[in-house]
């Protein structure tokens, strides 16, 4: 696997978090600018070009662009595509390695009390990889809920989740035993519920698709995400509703008919009883005067 290696201290410097989807027919815009921008993908497929290097970027993986290089899409989406994206600054250049035969292990002299500046560390980030989404989510999710509301009591946490989604891609490249049983499933899980977030919820299509039954299915979900099935069909979708509430001027009744609620004033309690005020109110926040 291709990797970047990073010199730390200091940390990569967070920039900015979004969600975002990339309707069919859609392609990347160009673009060269001196930040780095890590791209993932949860549906759909994204195509990119870096340079000269093209990059299919399918669900459940990323890709890392760099710093002072053009990047732009080869290609128009297939699929509506949804995608997280964190912006980040980093002072020295990396350098491209190899993951193979990486030696991990390596001892490294420990600090000591006499020392009067920090030493030198370096992390390492995959270029382009797949990745288990179930927990990058978890933190994607906290960062653009702490971006869209930020306070000087949360600013603190936004780079401290920046350290813990390098440190999760970082076990990508060296994690040594094959993904476990259940994270295997629950990734699964997690993708089929995101593709079928329309559908009523279905225990028995659960157990059909998966072949095993809902008990097992949901401790799986539940040890990598603290979700139930239910509950995480009610997260993405009300994830999704919030992206279409602050980028779109799309009627909360055709919000919830789109995303699979049949009734909107269900859609609506459900909200407020998630995010503590109403679906009106939320977009109020991004644009003053349409509640």
């Amino acid at each position: 696997m291709k990797m970047l290696e990073f010199i730390i201290p200091p940390l990569p410097q967070f920039i900015t978090v979004g969600h975002s989807w990339w309707k069919q027919g859609k392609a990347h815009f160009r673009r060269n600018w001196d930040i780095y921008d890590l791209i993932i993908v949860t549906n759909g497929t994204l195509y990119i070009t870096e340079d000269d290097q093209p990059y299919t970027i399918s669900a459940g993986s990323m890709l890392l662009l760099e710093s002072g290089r053009t990047h732009f899409g080869h290609r128009p989406c297939e699929q509506n595509t949804e995608t997280y994206y964190v912006h980040f600054s980093h002072p020295v250049p990396p350098r491209e390695l190899n993951s193979g035969g990486f030696e991990w292990s390596q001892a490294l002299q420990p600090p000591t009390d006499d020392d009067a500046n920090p030493r030198a560390h370096t992390m390492y980030l995959p270029k382009h990889a797949e990745v288990g989404l179930p927990p990058l989510l978890q933190i994607l999710d906290r960062m653009v809920e702490i971006r869209n509301h930020i306070f000087i009591r949360n600013a603190l946490e936004l780079h401290s989740l920046t350290s813990q989604l390098l440190l999760e891609l970082q076990q990508v490249i060296h994690q040594t035993k094959p993904m476990s049983r259940s994270l295997e499933l629950c990734t699964r899980m997690a993708r089929y519920l995101e593709s079928h977030m329309r559908e009523p919820y279905s225990s028995k299509k659960l157990e059909d698709e998966f072949h095993f039954h809902i008990d097992y299915l949901s401790r799986c979900l539940k040890k990598h995400t603290g979700m139930t099935p239910l509950q995480y069909q009610h997260h993405i979708r009300l994830e999704r509703a919030k992206q279409m509430l602050a980028h779109t001027m799309t009627s909360v009744q055709e919000i919830a008919y789109e995303l699979g609620y049949e009734h909107s004033s269900y859609f609506i309690r459900t909200f407020r009883n998630k995010e503590g005020i109403t679906p009106g109110a939320y977009r109020d926040r991004f644009v003053p005067g349409t509640n």
